[in-house]
């Protein structure tokens, strides 16, 4: 995998878009290359952007620790993990795009993108986009923005974590780790190695044998719960249970037969009741029949009245009809006199019609001269209207010409005003900071100064620290070694006696003089090996000293050569401040108190924002100038073109007046002819009145045709009706006769009254009546038959076997049944217990038997899990997180010392047993074994930089990686110490990696010609330049 290229925009303090292109030299041709900058300039950025394209991620936002919102633009806020952060303040869209080279060979390109809600600074953060294009086929990944992450991560073969293990080289974290404490190692090392895992399976562990052994005591104290009955509890139901049975035998046998007999006596009454309801209502019936008798006999009569009921019907009919007749002539006759007068008004209002007609017609023919007149002033008053119309339209033209001039002037005088006061400012301004005129042309030059003065100076404080350090501990070193000298020569003079006496002095847990054990063993051996043990030990003692005298000139070496290295470092960085601030005092010698300023932080951003301001108001000087130039030369020719616009003004509105005046003119005489109406509104009206009085006559001939007409028909009308009057009165009397003759022989002598109360019966009636006389008598047969049935079924039911014996009553009976059913449900009740005790008893025993199951389950899962927790858990996961960081240890080591190997044959590292701690072999000391403690800056960081490579290689799973990048701190090395970590990094690069670094110490970025230099300006902005 290999990075090709690095694109972003708007990202952090990286204002606009930049470019870092490794395909091209310099860089294509940098096998390391720097990365430099300032502080807070945005090196780290760069890195940000890298992640960003390929991951949607950044090593700063997933570390960071809560998830905590803080404040965006207006109301909106967000998380500080979210890596939309990035996107710099004020701007509206930004993004982050990388080219790389895959497993596969192919290249592709993968940009992140980030934006704004509706193109404004203010808009609310949209979701991020990414996107993924095969360079070498050009074609673009298609799919969600989880699907290109997946894809993007098939193609490097990193997942994000090892990403940032194996490209971003961890070599500070690791120097960290070497000199750590034995309880944050494993803490450490799982950080470095992404394996915190096994810290969660030894919590589970842990945690899961607490739950199994909550689990298996409970079950015991569920078995404890349940309750069995004994076998002579057993014994005893089971023969209070056959009794039980064998007592209800008889008590059913009782219950049965009193059940029948008052069941018996239940039907007796009940068919009683059903033989004296049937006798009742058979009486009701009775007496109904009796008060119906009328009705029987109305119902006779209306039979008999059937045979004339024919005759009847039609003279009612024919005699109503008479009278509708009657009733219709009349109206017929008051109709006709009513038509007779509005034939007579018709007559008069047609002959009034003509007379108007006739009258208009004349009144126009004398209005015809004055409409000829009116028309032809109409014309030459509608053609005045249109020259008006054009000399109104122009010398509105000229007004609005002028105006808008006028404005135009006065906008150019006032521009004029304004910009004369801008330039005034800026003027004075340039005069009051005259003094950095010389500045501005070589600010970026003075910054670069100014930086690498502060640089040295922190670097020589730093130094100066280190220095004073060391002088203290070597004073004590030195002061170490002579009493061991002394010590030494003082133990050449003794004699075998004087070392037991001075044996003989020694207390326990107090230091000796000699060893400084606190522990004194020789002081409690025999008294006749004293002599053998003095010489003995007279000769350790000298060895002891002599090693450690040996130890401290060693160390008194190394420190004299450090403190030698830290005063030639001071030199340096005094010399390097003071070559900067001499080549800063020719640039500054003009701004006041530039010695001051140059102890400020805030002395470059404000030389910078200076400069800016400078360049700014030169520019807006230079344009305000030519403004000027071009606004004044506009100002003159508008003023020309105002005096020719007001000579034309004056011209129109003359000939303006003079139209106006001849219009009214016209105006004037037209409205003495046809009362000031229009030639058209007198012509309509005419016409209009014509064709109304016109309408009017025929409207009313017409109307007068059809009284007449009207008039007649009606007449026809009278004449039929009054003959159908004659006929039909003749068939009434008719009618009539034979009616009183069937009265006059009818045998229930019914008279006319009673007739005609009889036909007025409908038949609907008729059959109602009779159906409901009918029912009465259906009725009785009904009662007959049903009351004597109920007779036959009494006395069978008195001969029944059930009937009770004499005594018996249903009262003594119940009580009989009560007493049979109390004891009845006092066994069965008692039945009950019984078998519930029996079921109680049996579901114990399924109960115990399931739990036997389930218990020896239990209790072989919780041992299970007690083995486990023994080896591996703990409640705070440390256990087996401290095994399998000693695997993983032994793991990275195999690397680690494989790249060690290839940077420095002289070293390897190796694990101390049963710790996390290490120790590194010297083989230029023949094998010795070194603890990490004792290396010196340079050894550290090739220990540090080799455990960094192998965790790399680690993490991408032995694929070649051919772009690495180190952001960490050198400042804290010393020159012979930065020496050695250039050689191991130039060794890297030799191996076909591209090298990254990202440092701002000066001999570092000295020694490394290609550098992208991250350069720092005023409001937080920063630009790249690459330069080798």
């Amino acid at each position: 995998m290999k990075i090709l290229a690095i694109r972003g925009k708007n990202l952090a303090s990286l204002e606009g878009e930049f470019e870092i292109d490794f395909a091209s030299d310099p860089l294509k041709s940098a096998g390391i290359f720097a990365i430099t900058g300032s502080t807070g300039a945005g090196k780290s950025t760069i890195l940000d952007a890298l992640c960003l394209s390929l991951f949607d991620d950044t090593p700063r936002t997933n570390n960071a620790g809560e998830n905590i919102q803080i404040k965006d633009v207006q109301d909106n806020t967000i998380n500080q993990k979210d890596s939309r952060n990035i996107l710099r303040r004020g701007t509206i869209e930004g993004y982050a795009e990388v080219d790389f080279m895959a497993l596969s060979g192919d290249k592709y390109r993968s940009k992140w993108m980030v934006r704004r809600a509706r193109g404004r600074a203010d808009g609310a953060l949209q979701k991020t986009e990414v996107r993924l294009e095969n360079l070498s086929t050009g074609v673009e990944e298609q799919g969600t923005k989880t699907e290109i992450l997946l894809k993007i991560v098939e193609l490097i073969g990193l997942s994000f974590d090892q990403f940032t293990r194996a490209v971003l080289l961890a070599q500070g974290d690791f120097a960290t780790f070497l000199k750590a404490k034995q309880s944050d190692k494993a803490e450490l090392l799982e950080k470095l190695t992404g394996t915190e895992i096994y810290s969660k399976i030894s919590s589970q562990i842990y945690q899961r044998t607490k739950e199994a052994e909550q689990a298996l005591n409970l079950l015991n104290e569920r078995i404890k719960d349940v309750s069995l009955l004994t076998d002579e509890e057993l014994e005893a139901l089971i023969q209070e249970k056959i009794m039980l049975n064998k007592d209800l035998i008889p008590l059913k046998s009782q219950s049965s037969a009193i059940d029948k007999k008052l069941a018996w006596i239940k039907q007796d009454e009940q068919i009683r009741q059903e033989v004296l309801q049937a006798e009742n209502e058979l009486k009701k019936v009775h007496s109904l029949i009796e008060e119906a008798k009328p009705r029987y006999e109305y119902i006779s009569k209306i039979d008999l009245s059937q045979e004339i009921r024919d005759t009847y019907i039609e003279l009612s009919n024919k005699q109503k009809h008479l009278v509708l007749q009657q009733s219709n002539l009349f109206e017929r006759e008051k109709e006709q006199a009513v038509i007779s007068d509005q034939l007579k008004q018709a007559e008069q209002n047609l002959a009034t019609s003509k007379i108007a007609l006739e009258e208009h017609e004349q009144k126009y023919t004398t209005t015809k001269p004055d409409i000829a007149k009116a028309r032809e002033l109409d014309i030459k008053i509608q053609s005045g209207k249109e020259k008006l119309v054009e000399a109104q339209k122009e010398f509105a033209v000229q007004s609005e010409l002028k105006t808008k001039l006028e404005h135009q002037i006065q906008a150019f005088q006032k521009d004029l005003k304004t910009g004369e006061q801008i330039l005034n400012t800026l003027t004075q301004w340039f005069e009051k900071h005259d003094s950095y005129k010389e500045i501005v042309p070589r600010i970026d030059l003075i910054v670069n100064l100014l930086s690498d003065a502060q640089v040295s100076k922190s670097q020589s404080v730093k130094a100066s620290n280190s220095l004073e350090a060391n002088l203290s501990i070597l004073k004590t070193r030195k002061e170490k070694l002579e009493k061991s000298e002394k010590e030494y020569e003082r133990l050449n003079n003794l004699l075998p006696g004087e070392i037991l006496a001075l044996r003989l002095k020694l207390e326990d847990n107090v230091p000796c003089p000699v060893c400084g054990s606190t522990h004194h063993p020789m002081k409690k051996a025999d008294s006749e090996n004293d002599g053998n043990l003095q010489e003995k030990e007279l000769e350790q003692a000298k060895k002891l000293l002599l090693e450690a005298i040996s130890v401290d000139k060693e160390q008194i070496e190394v420190i004299q050569k450090e403190i030698t290295q830290l005063e030639t470092l001071i030199k340096n960085y005094k010399s390097q401040y003071n070559e900067a601030v001499s080549k800063l005092s020719g640039y500054l010698q003009h701004v006041s108190d530039w010695e001051i300023k140059l102890e400020q932080n805030s002395f470059q951003s404000e030389l910078s924002e200076i400069a800016n301001q400078w360049n700014q108001s030169k520019e807006r000087l230079d344009k305000g100038t030519k403004y000027i130039e071009s606004t004044t030369l506009k100002l003159e020719s508008e003023n020309k073109n105002l005096v020719t616009i007001v000579d034309e003004f004056s011209r129109r509105e003359e000939l303006f007046k003079n139209v106006t005046l001849l219009q009214e003119e016209l105006i004037k005489e037209r409205s003495t002819l046809l009362e000031g109406k229009s030639v058209e509104e007198v012509e309509t009206l005419f016409e209009t009145l014509q064709k109304q009085f016109s309408s009017k006559y025929e409207e009313l001939r017409t109307q007068k045709d059809k009284l007449e007409s009207d008039n007649a028909k009606i007449g026809g009308f009278i004449s039929q009706i009054k003959g159908e009057i004659h006929t039909e009165s003749e068939q009434v009397l008719s009618l009539q006769e034979s009616v009183q003759d069937w009265i006059n022989h009818n045998d229930y002598q019914i008279s006319s009254e009673i007739l005609n109360d009889l036909m007025a019966k409908s038949r609907e009636w008729i059959a109602l009546e009779k159906a409901s006389l009918s029912d009465l008598k259906n009725q009785e047969l009904t009662l007959n038959a049903t009351l004597k049935e109920r007779n036959t079924r009494q006395t069978k039911h008195g001969e029944e076997k059930d009937k009770p014996e004499e005594g018996q009553n249903k009262e003594t009976l119940t009580e009989q049944l009560s007493e049979i059913e109390n004891k009845s449900v006092a066994i069965n009740k008692r039945l009950t217990e019984i078998e519930v005790a029996f079921a109680t008893h049996n579901t114990g025993k399924e109960r115990i038997k399931a739990f036997e199951k389930e218990l020896n389950e239990k209790a072989a899962l919780c041992e299970n899990w007690k083995k486990l927790n023994v080896l591996l858990g703990s409640a705070d996961g440390g256990k087996f997180k401290a095994i399998a960081q000693g695997y993983t240890l032994d793991i990275l080591l195999v690397y680690a010392n494989k790249h060690l190997e290839e940077l420095s044959k002289r070293y390897k590292l190796q694990r101390i047993p049963d710790t996390l701690a290490l120790q590194v072999v010297d083989n230029d000391m023949l094998g010795e074994i070194r603890t990490v403690h004792s290396l010196s800056g340079g050894e550290s960081f090739l220990i540090s930089l080799s455990l960094a490579l192998g965790l790399s290689s680690l993490s991408s799973n032995r694929m070649k990686i051919e772009s690495l990048f180190i952001d960490e701190g050198f400042g804290s090395l010393d020159i012979d110490t930065l020496s050695i970590a250039m050689d191991a990094l130039e060794n890297l690069q030799t191996q076909g990696r591209k090298i990254g670094v990202i440092s701002h110490v000066a001999e570092m970025t000295e020694r490394i010609t290609t550098r992208v230099q991250v350069i720092k300006s005023a409001n937080g902005r920063s630009k790249i330049s690459v330069v080798g």
